[in-house]
C-alpha cells in the first residue's frame, strides 16, 4: 500500500491541512520529521490516516476508560472517534488518497457533522466512504462493504495496521522488564501471533473432552446386557418343539381344507352345467328364425354384385364426364378467339419495333475501340503523375520534419549545457561555503567550551570553595597558591552572561549557515538527478537520424539520388511541372470520356431494340405455332375469328393453356364415351344370367354401404358363434363334473361345509398361538444377539477412546493447559530468539557496543557490553538512551520475522529524546536503510530540538499564536 495525499479539516487541533507525500520535498526523502510543541497535534496526522482508512484511531482504541459524555443531547462513548471534531465547528473530515496493494487507486474519507453544519447543532452519525478512482461507478458507503474492500486493498486489519505502521517502542521497554508470562503476552500482541495460545488451550480442551468421551463409552459398555451362549441355545430348542406342533396342526388343516373345497366345487359345477344347457338351446332357436335367414340373403346378394355395382357406378360417372367436357370445349372456343386477337396485336407491335430499329445509325466498332484505347492510355499517365506528385509532397513534409528535429535537438543540447553550468555554479557556491561553515562550527564550539568552563565557576560547589579560600591558600582544584584576592561573585556572573551572549550569536550564525548549506545540497542533488535523466534521454534520442533517413528514401522515390542544398527548390519545380501535366491530361480525358459516352449510348439503344425485337419475334412465332396445333385438335374452329385485337399479357401462356385444356377435354370426352359403351355390355351380360337380381336391385344394393353390411354380417357371425360356444361350454362343464366326481377325497358321513369350517378355524387359532410363541422366542434370541454384538462394539469403542485419550494426555502434559500459556511461552521464546537475532543486525548499525542475547526456550534477555570486556548483564540495568536503542532495534526487527509490511511509510512516535550526538545520527542512518531494504520511508514524530538540525525534511505542526487550540501544518527543508 502506498500513502499519497492526506487532507485534514477540523480534526482535533488542526483546522485545515494537506500533506502530499508524493510531492517534493517529501517524495525524495527517506526519513522525514513530524515535529512541534507538546499538544500541537503531531499524532493527529496518524489519527487522520486511521480515521479515513478504518474509521477508528489508535488513541481511542487503546483506552481502558468506561462510560461516556453528552454532546448536544447525543450520548457519546469514550471511544467514539466523533469526539475528535474540533470544538466550535459544524463539520470535520479526514481524506486519504492512496494506492492499494491490489494496484487500485482509492480515496478514503471519514466525516462527521452537526445538524445543518452548525457548531451548536446535534451531533450526527459518521459518514465513511471509499471511492475507486479508477472506476467512478464503484463507490462504497456501507461499513460491511468497505471492510471487505480493506482485505483486498490493504490486507491488514486495524490492529495489524497500527503494529506495522506505528512502532510504539514503549511496549518493548515494558517488555524488557516484565515477567515471563507478560513477556509472552506482549510479544504475542506485537507480532500478532496468538495461534500458540489457541493451540495450547485447544490441546488441553481436546484432552479433557477425550477423557470424558472415554469415561462415557466405558460406562455405556458396562451397562449393556451380555447374555451367555447357553441361554440362547435353550431358547432355540423351544423353537424346534413349536415348529413340530405347528407342522402337525397344519397337516390336519390342509386335509379339512381339501374336503371343503371338493364340496364347494361340486356344487358350482352342477349349477354351471344346468345354465350351459339352457343357453345352448336358446342359441339354436335364434339361428332357425326367419329374420336370421333374411339377413343372410341380403348379405349374399350384396357380396355377389360387388363387380356389377362398380360397373353401374362407373357408367353414371362417365355420363357426367361427357356433359362436363362438352361444356368445357364451348368455353375454350371463346378463349381461342381471344388468343387470335392478342396474336394480331403482338404481330403489329413487332413490325413497328423493327421499323424503329432500322432508323437508328450504326456505330463503327473500330472508332469505339480506338477511343477506349486512348482513354485507358491517358488515365494511366495521369495516375503515374499523381503518384509522383504524392511522393514529392511526402519528401517536402519529411524535409520539414527533419529540419524541425535538428532544431529541437540543438535547443535541448543548449538547455543541457545551461543546466550543467547552473549545477557547477551551485557546487562552487557550496564549496565556498565549506570554510565558512567550518569556521562557524569552530567558533561556536570554542564559545561553548569557554561558556561551559566559566559556568562551572559560578555553580554552588565553586562558590562554597571560593568562600573558604584566602590569599596564600592552595586551590584544591588546580593545586596553585592564591596570591591575590579572588574576584567577586557579581563579576563572575557578569562574565558568564557576556560569554553566553557571544555563544548565542555564534550558534545562530552556525545554524543559519547549516540551513543554507543543507538547502543548497538538496537543490544540487535534485538538479543533478533531473539533468542526468534529461541527458540520458538526449543520448538515447535518434529521432534526427531517423528523420534524415526518411528524407533520403522519399527523395529517391522522386528520382533524386543525391541530396543537395537546392533539393527543396528542385522538388518545388518538379511539383509545379507535374501539376500542370495532370491538368492537361484531365482535359483530354474529359473529351474522350464524352465521346465514349455518346458511342455507348447509341450502341445501348440499338442493342436494346435488337433484344426487344428478338423477344417479340420469338413470342409471335411461338404463339403462331400453338394456334396451328390447336386447329389440328379442333379443325372446326378454323371458322372462328378474333374477338378483339388488343394487348394480352402472358399471350404465350394463355395460348398454351388453351391448347393444353383443349387436348385434355377432347381426350377425356372420347374416354367417357368409350367407357359408357363398355359398361353397358358388361351389365347386360351379368343380368342376363341372374333371375333374382334386376337393375333396380343393383341400385338398392348399391345404396347400402360397406359398414352396414359389415355390421349385419357381424351380427350373423355372433349368433353362429354363440351356438358353437354354448355347445362347447356344455360339453366342457359336463366333462369337468365327471372328472371332479372321480377325485372325491375320503370323507366322513357327517362332513359338511359348516362342520369343516369350524374345524379349520380351530386349527387356525392353534397355529396362530404357536406362531406367536415362536415369534416371541425368536425376538428374544435376536435381542440377545444384538446385545452381545453391541456389548462387543461398545467395549472396543471404549478401548479405542482410552488409547486416544492417553495419546492426547501425553501431548497435553508437555504443551497444554487451560489458558494456553504453557505452549505460548515455549513457542514465543523461539520467536523471541529470532527477533533478537534480527534486532542485533540493526543494533550493529546503531552502536558497536551492545549485543542482545537470549537463551532459546526462555525469556531471559541479557545485553553484552563490548566496552566492558564483553561482559553480560541484565537488560534491567540499561540507561534511558540504551533502552531506546534496544527498543528501536527490536521494533525494526519486526520486519524480519515474517510480517508482511504493506504500508510504504513507517511512523515512529517519540523516544529520540534519549539520544544525542553520534548515537542519534546512527539511528537516523539506520532508518534511512529501510528505504533501500524494503522501499519504506520513515516518519519520526518528535519534538527533540537536535533532530531538527539533522538535515531532515520537516512537517511542522505549529500552534496559532492567537489561538492555542488551533494548529497549522507546514513542510520545510
Amino acid at each position: 500500500m502506498k500513502i499519497q495525499k492526506l487532507t485534514i479539516h477540523n480534526i482535533a487541533s488542526i483546522e485545515d491541512a494537506t500533506i502530499d507525500f508524493e510531492a517534493n520535498p517529501l517524495a525524495d526523502c527517506e526519513v522525514f520529521l513530524i515535529t512541534g510543541n507538546t499538544g500541537a497535534g503531531k499524532s493527529t496526522i496518524l489519527d487522520a490516516i486511521c480515521l479515513a482508512l478504518y474509521a477508528d484511531t489508535p488513541r481511542l482504541k487503546g483506552t481502558k476508560m468506561e462510560g461516556g459524555t453528552i454532546d448536544g443531547g447525543t450520548n457519546v462513548t469514550i471511544g467514539d472517534p466523533r469526539q475528535l471534531m474540533r470544538k466550535n465547528t459544524g463539520y470535520a473530515f479526514a481524506s486519504l488518497v492512496f494506492t492499494g496493494s491490489n494496484g487500485v487507486h482509492y480515496e478514503a474519507k471519514w466525516s462527521v457533522a452537526r445538524a445543518y453544519q452548525k457548531p451548536t447543532g446535534t451531533l450526527q452519525s459518521k459518514e465513511w466512504v471509499w471511492q475507486n478512482l479508477d472506476d467512478s461507478k464503484k463507490t462504497l458507503k456501507k461499513d460491511a462493504e468497505i471492510k471487505e474492500e480493506i482485505k483486498l486493498a490493504i490486507g491488514l486489519d486495524f490492529d495489524q495496521f497500527c503494529r506495522t505502521t506505528l512502532l510504539a517502542q514503549g511496549e518493548f521497554t515494558r517488555f524488557l522488564n516484565s515477567p515471563d508470562k507478560e513477556k509472552a503476552e506482549i510479544l504475542e500482541k506485537i507480532t500478532g501471533v496468538d495461534v500458540y495460545s489457541k493451540i495450547g488451550k485447544k490441546i488441553f480442551d481436546v484432552t479433557s473432552q477425550k477423557k470424558t468421551d472415554w469415561g462415557t463409552a466405558k460406562q455405556l459398555a458396562d451397562q449393556t446386557p451380555n447374555p451367555s451362549d447357553e441361554e440362547i441355545a435353550l431358547k432355540q430348542e423351544k423353537i424346534k418343539a413349536l415348529d413340530a406342533q405347528y407342522a402337525a396342526c397344519k397337516q390336519q388343516q390342509d386335509r379339512e381344507l381339501e374336503k371343503r373345497q371338493w364340496i364347494k366345487t361340486n356344487e358350482e359345477l352342477s349349477e354351471k352345467l344346468a345354465s350351459a344347457i339352457k343357453e345352448h338351446e336358446s342359441a339354436i332357436a335364434e339361428v332357425e328364425s326367419e329374420a336370421f335367414k333374411a339377413k343372410e340373403t341380403q348379405v349374399r346378394q350384396w357380396n355377389d354384385t360387388v363387380e356389377a355395382r362398380s360397373w353401374y357406378r362407373a357408367r353414371k360417372t362417365a355420363e357426367s364426364d361427357t356433359v362436363r367436357q362438352n361444356d368445357a370445349l364451348k368455353t375454350l372456343a371463346h378463349e381461342y378467339s381471344d388468343v387470335l386477337g392478342g396474336y394480331e396485336f403482338a404481330e403489329k407491335e413487332r413490325q413497328k419495333t423493327e421499323t424503329e430499329r432500322d432508323k437508328l445509325p450504326e456505330v463503327k466498332p473500330q472508332e469505339e475501340d480506338q477511343t477506349k484505347q486512348q482513354l485507358d492510355e491517358f488515365r494511366q499517365r495521369r495516375d503515374n503523375d499523381k503518384d509522383v506528385l504524392q511522393n514529392i509532397t511526402t519528401a517536402c513534409d519529411r524535409i520539414e520534419t527533419y529540419i524541425t528535429a535538428k532544431e529541437g535537438r540543438k535547443q535541448t543540447e543548449e538547455a543541457l549545457k545551461k543546466a550543467l553550468a547552473e549545477i557547477e555554479k551551485k557546487r562552487e557556491e557550496a564549496s565556498k561555503m565549506e570554510p565558512q561553515f567550518h569556521d562557524a562550527k569552530v567558533r561556536m564550539d570554542d564559545r561553548k567550551e569557554m561558556l561551559d568552563k566559566q559556568s562551572d565557576t559560578i555553580d554552588k560547589f565553586a562558590q562554597t570553595i571560593r568562600q573558604k579560600l584566602k590569599v596564600g591558600d592552595v586551590c584544591p582544584v588546580c593545586r596553585q597558591e592564591i596570591k591575590s584576592e579572588l574576584p567577586h561573585e557579581e563579576d563572575l556572573a557578569q562574565l558568564v552572561g557576556s560569554l553566553k551572549e557571544v555563544f548565542t550569536v555564534a550558534e545562530k550564525e552556525y545554524k543559519e549557515l547549516e540551513k543554507k548549506k543543507n538547502k543548497l545540497d538538496a537543490e544540487i542533488q535534485a538538479d543533478t538527478r533531473s539533468y542526468q535523466t534529461a541527458k540520458d534521454a538526449f543520448d538515447k534520442d535518434n529521432s534526427v537520424a531517423i528523420a534524415g533517413q526518411k528524407v533520403i528514401e522519399a527523395c529517391k522515390a522522386c528520382g533524386i539520388e543525391t541530396l543537395e542544398t537546392t533539393t527543396p527548390q528542385t522538388l518545388v519545380s518538379l511539383k509545379a511541372k507535374t501539376t500542370f501535366t495532370i491538368k492537361e491530361l484531365d482535359k483530354k480525358i474529359k473529351a474522350l470520356e464524352e465521346r465514349a459516352s455518346a458511342y455507348q449510348k447509341a450502341s445501348r439503344e440499338r442493342q436494346a431494340l435488337n433484344v426487344k425485337l428478338a423477344g417479340m419475334t420469338s413470342k409471335c412465332q411461338m404463339v403462331k405455332g400453338i394456334i396451328e396445333d390447336i386447329l389440328q385438335l379442333k379443325p372446326d374452329w378454323k371458322t372462328l375469328t378474333a374477338s378483339a385485337v388488343k394487348e394480352m399479357p402472358d399471350l404465350a401462356k394463355k395460348a398454351s393453356d388453351v391448347k393444353s385444356k383443349t387436348s385434355t377435354a377432347l381426350t377425356q370426352l372420347t374416354q367417357a364415351e368409350e367407357d359408357i359403351k363398355c359398361y353397358d355390355e358388361q351389365l347386360e351380360t351379368f343380368l342376363g344370367g341372374r333371375e333374382d337380381i334386376t337393375t333396380e336391385n343393383l341400385a338398392a344394393l348399391d345404396a347400402v354401404n360397406v359398414q352396414a353390411i359389415s355390421e349385419i354380417n357381424l351380427s350373423l357371425d355372433e349368433v353362429r358363434n354363440k351356438v358353437l360356444a354354448t355347445k362347447t361350454l356344455k360339453e366342457d362343464v359336463s366333462k369337468k363334473k365327471k372328472e371332479h366326481g372321480s377325485a372325491k377325497p375320503k370323507m366322513n358321513e357327517d362332513d359338511t361345509i359348516e362342520t369343516l369350517d369350524s374345524s379349520i378355524d380351530d386349527s387356525e387359532k392353534k397355529m396362530k398361538e404357536i406362531a406367536q410363541d415362536k415369534g416371541a422366542l425368536e425376538k428374544e434370541i435376536e435381542t440377545d444377539k444384538q446385545n452381545k454384538n453391541l456389548y462387543a462394539q461398545r467395549k472396543a469403542n471404549a478401548e479405542e477412546k482410552k488409547v486416544d485419550y492417553q495419546k492426547w494426555n501425553r501431548m497435553s502434559q508437555h504443551i497444554g493447559d487451560s489458558t494456553g500459556s504453557k505452549f505460548r511461552k515455549i513457542a514465543q521464546s523461539y520467536v523471541l530468539s529470532s527477533l533478537i537475532r534480527s534486532a542485533n543486525s540493526y543494533m550493529n548499525t546503531l552502536t558497536d557496543r551492545y549485543t542482545l542475547k537470549v537463551t532459546p526456550g526462555t525469556f531471559v534477555i541479557t545485553i553484552e557490553d563490548a566496552y566492558q570486556g564483553f561482559a553480560s548483564r541484565a537488560v534491567s540495568t540499561i540507561s534511558g538512551g540504551e533502552s531506546f536503542l534496544v527498543s528501536l532495534s527490536l521494533a525494526l526487527a519486526l520486519s524480519d520475522i515474517g510480517q508482511r509490511l504493506s504500508v510504504d511509510i513507517l511512523f515512529i512516535d517519540e523516544g529520540f529524546g534519549t539520544l544525542s550526538g553520534e548515537p542519534l545520527q546512527n539511528a537516523i542512518n539506520t532508518l534511512r536503510t529501510l528505504h533501500n531494504k524494503a522501499g519504506r520511508r520513515v516518519g519520526i514524530i518528535s519534538h527533540v530540538e537536535e533532530l531538527k538540525n539533522k538535515n531532515l525534511v520537516q512537517i511542522l505542526v505549529e500552534q496559532d499564536g492567537n489561538n492555542s487550540s488551533k494548529s497549522i501544518i507546514k513542510i520545510d527543508l
